[in-house]
């Protein structure tokens, strides 16, 4: 016990591990427990009694019923049931009085509350009964009778009150049921939303599946000019806001857009087509980029070795080179799924009525008319399980193939015809313009007059006076989250990856293994959510600060970190770690002076990817952030969604993000990305 003590006192990176993992439960696993026991609860629910002086009965106001059923027996008589399941009957007794008669074996408990309340106990439910007296004008106001209760016996209760009084029963329990799983499973609107879901995800993922990987294959097959700027530029792509697309396209397409009202266009973007266009064109650089790598890794070898047995370049390409190149395709298409799947901006902007999952859970959640947390929290279980299954599918596909191959020598690429060539061109361009015509579009604009929402054609840099005056402190708040974010991630990416690859604890690294790809697995509206379940109440009372924020960006954004970090660290010997330890070089030392100068670069382009996407941090944000703590893309998408909104301010703010996310970025780029040393081959 001793030894054990004492080798976690004098091993700090086994402390570093345990304080990484009791992180990871208070901001990972927690969260999505207490969303797990929102989703499990049930209002308790109420209805209103009318007591009809002149009928001597009283009668249920319908419109008042909620999560209860009230059936009338027979005249003033009420049978109160919940799910099934009898309560009590209600007993009319002239114009002052009621009876409630429990069921069978059951008993009530009443006693007096504040206010002129009664609280009425049983054994499924808690209701505090209250009653409402309403004098017309020309009534005289007479002193009100008091609501009492008086108990008859063990399961029967007598209330008196005002002769015309309104009696309110409201249940206070929290019920735990699977009725929220079955609302939501049943309800036509919440079964269209998960349908949605999986139409824009599959069919996006499919046609930017098509073209990112034809693209890939061009690039890393043939040799085409200005390879590195287009590789560049995909990359800038792959980290654009990504509400950007949507917001541009509206503009363009939209029932007002500019291309709209030009070309008078009866056709607009609005409805799910144009979701599944725009989410297109964000996730196919992700697809691309993998794919692209995975083409560029394959020993050119085998590719000859097929053609010199007589197979073709078609059959080469379908039973060599894609199946080698699947792990690369595969991981792009399952990272590319997720982002469809979870995307809350596009839907939302491009067609603000059309049901998908992210809009659902937000629309229940921040409801001006109440929320419904339940629901909201359901819809978030569902979520997971559908992203888990989503993660499965990928796991089991590639673990089911070897994709293992020796590399003899660097891959080589091929000279294509003038005619193939100008084809590769002209479909580079196309593939390039798409991508980057929400961009231009926001540009152009951001310089013109906006008229009630409808751009016009007077030039004007009144938006970014008038951002610059009212809104610039959102870009402060925006680089101050993603700096703090961005350490955090920095510092806890680094030991969490030298722990994983280099310490190997038994139980802790495989743990935290687990643990850091699971935020990748979990909508942005879904941990906001959990945080504010768990972090809305003392002792931890973080929600409407600028904490909460930094803690959701460092868990959402913290996969970026340790995978780059791990990768870098497979490629460093542990040899050159130990030698250092030989020479009288501590372990903290040894990692400092050695192990840490060599990952630098790994750990700063993962803590840069990690920055850029926490600048661009749109579904946990809108759920997450309270004034003055308000970032650009909440500025953005107010201005971009609200009725009455300025668009001209939402363009310059997205054009200040673009200059604060791509000059970085192409500075990175240019640095780490080279092309790779290639043969040319004549055709």
């Amino acid at each position: 016990m001793q030894k054990g003590l004492l080798r976690w006192i004098h091993d700090p990176w086994m402390l570093f591990a345990l304080l990484a993992v009791l992180l990871g439960i208070g901001l990972i696993v927690a969260p999505q427990i207490w969303i797990l026991r929102a989703s499990l609860q049930e209002a308790g629910g109420k209805f209103h009694l009318k007591a009809e002086a002149s009928a001597g009965i009283v009668t249920v106001i319908p419109e008042t019923v909620e999560r209860y059923n009230l059936q009338e027996v027979e005249t003033g008589v009420y049978a109160v049931s919940r799910h099934q399941s009898f309560y009590f009957s209600i007993y009319s007794q002239g114009e002052r009085s009621l009876r409630l008669e429990a069921a069978k074996g059951v008993q009530f408990s009443v006693i007096s509350g504040a206010d002129n309340t009664l609280r009425l106990s049983i054994q499924q439910a808690d209701f505090v009964i209250s009653q409402k007296v309403f004098f017309s004008f020309f009534e005289t106001q007479t002193e009100v009778t008091p609501l009492q209760a008086k108990m008859l016996a063990p399961g029967v209760v007598e209330l008196t009150f005002h002769p015309n009084a309104y009696i309110a029963f409201h249940d206070q329990r929290l019920h735990y049921t699977l009725q929220n799983y079955v609302t939501f499973l049943s309800q036509n609107r919440y079964l269209k939303a998960i349908w949605n879901s999986l139409i824009v995800t599959v069919c996006a993922t499919a046609l930017a599946s098509v073209i990112a990987v034809s693209l890939a294959y061009f690039l890393a097959r043939y040799r085409i000019p200005g390879t590195e700027t287009i590789l560049v530029l995909i990359t800038m792509a792959s980290v654009a806001p990504p509400f950007l697309g949507a917001y541009a396209w509206r503009m363009l397409l939209g029932s007002y857009g500019i291309l709209t009202r030009a070309l008078g266009l009866d056709w607009t973007i609005i409805g799910i087509h144009g979701v599944i266009w725009v989410v297109t064109w964000l996730i196919f650089p992700v697809i691309f980029l993998l794919t692209y790598d995975a083409f560029t890794s394959i020993d050119h070898s085998l590719r000859e070795s097929s053609m010199s047995l007589g197979a073709d370049k078609r059959t080469t390409l379908f039973k060599i080179e894609i199946p080698l190149a699947m792990p690369g395709i595969v991981t792009g298409l399952y990272l590319a799924m997720m982002t469809a799947f979870t995307d809350f901006g596009t839907p939302y902007v491009i067609s603000i009525d059309l049901n998908v999952l992210p809009v659902v859970i937000y629309k229940e959640y921040m409801s001006e008319v109440g929320s419904n947390v339940s629901i909201a929290s359901t819809g978030s279980i569902l979520m997971i399980l559908i992203s888990s299954l989503i993660l499965m599918g990928q796991r089991i596909y590639l673990a089911s193939r070897s994709y293992a191959s020796v590399k003899s020598r660097q891959p080589s690429v091929m000279q294509p015809s003038q005619t193939k060539q100008r084809c590769i061109l002209g479909f580079t361009a196309l593939v390039c313009a798409f991508a980057f015509l929400p961009h231009v579009t926001v540009l152009i604009t951001s310089f013109l007059k906006w008229n009630v929402g409808i751009v016009t054609t007077i030039p004007t840099l009144r938006n970014f006076v008038k951002l610059f005056s009212t809104e610039l402190h959102a870009v402060f708040v925006s680089v101050f989250l993603g700096v703090s974010a961005t350490a955090l991630d920095f510092v806890f990416g680094i030991g969490i990856a030298y722990i994983i690859v280099r310490k190997r604890y038994v139980v802790l690294a495989n743990f935290l293994n687990l643990l850091v790809m699971v935020p990748y697995i979990i909508p942005g509206t879904v941990l906001g959510i959990g945080f504010i379940l768990i972090f809305n109440q003392p002792p931890i009372l973080l929600t409407g600060t600028w904490i909460i924020l930094v803690l959701a960006y460092f868990i959402r954004k913290l996969p970026y970190s340790v995978k780059s970090s791990e990768a870098t660290l497979y490629q460093i010997h542990p040899a050159l770690e130990e030698a250092a330890k030989s020479l009288g070089a501590r372990p903290l030392r040894s990692f400092r002076d050695v192990t840490l100068p060599l990952m630098l670069g790994g750990i700063i382009s993962g803590a840069s990817l990690s920055f850029l996407h926490i600048m661009t941090e749109l579904s946990s944000t809108i759920i997450l952030y309270r004034p003055p703590w308000k970032p650009m893309t909440a500025v953005i998408f107010e201005n971009a969604i609200s009725a009455g909104a300025d668009f001209g301010v939402a363009g310059a703010m997205t054009v200040v993000l673009m200059l604060l996310l791509y000059a970085p970025l192409y500075l990175i780029t240019i640095k780490t990305r080279k092309i790779k040393e290639m043969n040319i081959e004549s055709i």
